[in-house]
């Protein structure tokens, strides 16, 4: 049988772009939410029923169309946000002019419209069947009402998910759009009851980003984060990132906004991994909000049908700026600590415990207290119940001393794993052996970027037996452990470690090189040297730490915290684990319902 090319209907042509544009019903609440922003909209409604797939309703308060307006709305590419030969200079939401006439192909949709000026008028299609437009009275603003998604083409709607799916979806999508648009108020119903309120207050003009971000995620979401502000001539990056012991187990906290649009992209995202490479454990996700702006020409947002990706005319440009910024936002909070309330209530910001035979107490690490900074302090110290318990007046100092040592004094040490402090406003717990493996990583890394990394040859050199698989791995790496001061040769069919860095003297070399066997991969040696240098530096750091189970007197700890107050990324250890959280003197009050 010969095949007949034939021009297609206007509707079949609809309903093929509709599947570009409109593929479940979480598209079309973007596709009219969008458009109700594009028209200056500062309030906006949003009702659900069955998942968005029996029934949507998007009210709005903008400019509103007129009559004429209304008519070409559901035409496809009629458009009011672009004009002849400016379409790399498009700074609104939406510009295809696809999104009414795609929906009203795959549905039944209702469009009611007024401007300021006139009445209100209405128009309804129905799969693709144009009614007569009649007047309607109604508000300033649209109302678009969309039935029965794909119930007409059963093909696509049994690719639709359950009410609940569909839900989730909506309101991921409604959170990314209330984000990135925070002077917009959004009320969201759901099956008929009031479901979410997004409300924007004009009187807060200054912080309608920061209130936005409180209503949706918390307080305790924003007290977890660091400010990120960076101006150039053409890039501006804003933005909250999370602090790195503060994180997921995946991306989905995760929102970069460029020209008040969010998108995905891979690029970006990568980098901003890069930027807390050394400061998250492996699997981990950092949280972070991230608003970039730049002029339209310096920025392409035609490149999906959905648009949501970007190209830029210069990426390494911003891609470099933003590694940059972010870098000096953690740089700047590098000892700030978790706020313990979300710690508590989010056991998704807590790592599983690191699995390595360093939490077994072996060779003690001393750590020397400056006697010079404590000479106030008593250091008589002494156990009950596995508590290191120190007088209040063995610790009195005056105010301004205090003031200095944001970590404040130790008071005690629990489970000798647990130091204890107390500053002017409330409480820190800190993990000995997470806080001191950061102070040690970074000793290192400074020491070996100024080639300065000390070693001591072993009296007796150590020798390990391995596996010929496993010595070939470990062998495969010796140019990089000597570079970090680990001198390790063949020895037939083992191999013997002649030196090692000072600072992991008495660690258990066995179990050092087993971590370091761990860590090597099929895909490690394709890792460029950074990657590699900092996932060694971290297991051998370990090793230089502070033991859980070692007991420390008072001046050991003090020592301690001083080191940390000016040790960078000193928040979180080296896999990414809180290295100590605080806990003010307001939440410990509210814990015994005192407020």
């Amino acid at each position: 049988m010969v095949m007949v090319i034939k021009l297609l209907d206007s509707n079949t042509i609809n309903q093929i772009a509709a599947g570009e544009v409109i593929e479940r019903p979480s598209s079309i609440v973007k596709e009219l939410v969008e458009n109700a922003i594009d028209a200056n909209s500062r309030n906006i409604s949003i009702k659900i029923k069955d998942g968005g797939k029996e029934f949507i309703e998007i009210e709005d308060d903008g400019c509103g169309m007129s009559k004429e307006d209304l008519a070409l709305s559901i035409k496809r590419h009629a458009t009011s946000k672009l004009e002849k030969n400016n379409i790399e200079k498009i700074n609104t939401l939406g510009f295809r002019g696809e999104a009414l006439p795609s929906i009203g192909s795959v549905s039944w949709i209702r469009i009611i419209s007024k401007v300021r000026s006139d009445n209100g008028y209405q128009i309804t299609v129905d799969y693709g069947e144009e009614k007569k437009i009649r007047q309607s009275p109604s508000n300033q603003g649209t109302i678009v009402t969309v039935e029965n998604l794909f119930l007409k083409l059963p093909a696509r709607y049994k690719f639709l998910k359950s009410a609940r799916s569909e839900l989730g979806a909506i309101l991921n999508l409604l959170k990314k759009l209330a984000i990135s648009n925070p002077e917009v108020s959004f009320k969201i119903e759901v099956d008929g009851k009031q479901y979410l309120s997004w409300v924007s207050a004009e009187s807060l003009k200054e912080s309608l980003f920061e209130n936005r971000i409180i209503d949706i995620f918390g307080i305790d979401f924003l007290n977890n984060m660091t400010t990120l502000n960076h101006t150039s001539s053409e890039v501006t990056i804003q933005g909250y990132i999370g602090l790195p012991a503060y994180n997921r187990t995946n991306s989905n906290s995760q929102y970069i906004i460029v020209n008040n649009r969010v998108i995905t992209d891979r690029r970006l995202s990568g980098a901003i991994r890069s930027a807390y490479k050394d400061r998250l454990a492996k699997g981990r996700f950092p949280i972070f909000i991230i608003k970039i702006t730049i002029p339209t020409y310096a920025v392409d947002v035609n490149v999906h049908p959905a648009k949501s990706e970007v190209r830029f005319a210069n990426d390494r440009q911003v891609t470099s700026i933003l590694i940059s910024a972010i870098n000096k936002s953690l740089a700047k909070s590098n000892s700030k600590s978790l706020n313990i309330s979300s710690t508590l209530k989010n056991d998704n910001t807590i790592h599983e415990k690191y699995q390595s035979s360093l939490y077994q107490t072996q060779g003690e690490m001393a750590i020397q207290a400056d006697s010079t900074t404590y000479n106030e302090l008593v250091t008589n110290s002494r156990n009950i119940n596995d508590v290191s318990e120190i007088n209040d007046k063995n610790i009195l100092i005056n105010s301004n001393q205090n003031n200095n040592y944001p970590l404040g004094f130790a008071r005690a040490q629990i489970f000798k794993n647990y130091i204890l402090a107390q500053n002017q406003n409330g409480m820190i717990i800190v993990d000995q052996h997470a806080a001191h493996e950061r102070i040690v990583y970074e000793k290192m890394k400074l020491s070996f970027h100024n080639n300065e990394i000390e070693r001591q040859t072993l009296l007796i050199p150590y020798i390990h037996n391995l596996s010929q698989i496993d010595k070939e791995k470990i062998l495969s790496v010796d140019s990089d452990l000597l570079s970090f001061g680990i001198e390790i040769e063949d020895f037939g069919n083992e191999i013997i470690i002649r030196a090692i860095p000072t600072l992991i003297i008495g660690a258990n070399l066995k179990d050092l090189i087993n971590d370091i066997l761990d860590c090597i991969n099929d895909d490690f040696l394709l890792k460029n040297f950074d990657d590699r240098f900092n996932l060694i530096l971290s297991r051998i750091a370990c090793y230089g730490s502070i033991r859980s189970g070692r007991q420390l007197n008072i001046d050991e700890m003090n020592a301690l915290l001083r080191e940390i107050e000016v040790t960078p990324d000193s928040g979180q250890c080296n896999h990414g684990r809180p290295s100590h959280i605080y806990l003010s003197q307001e939440e410990i009050e509210k814990l015994f319902e005192r407020t």
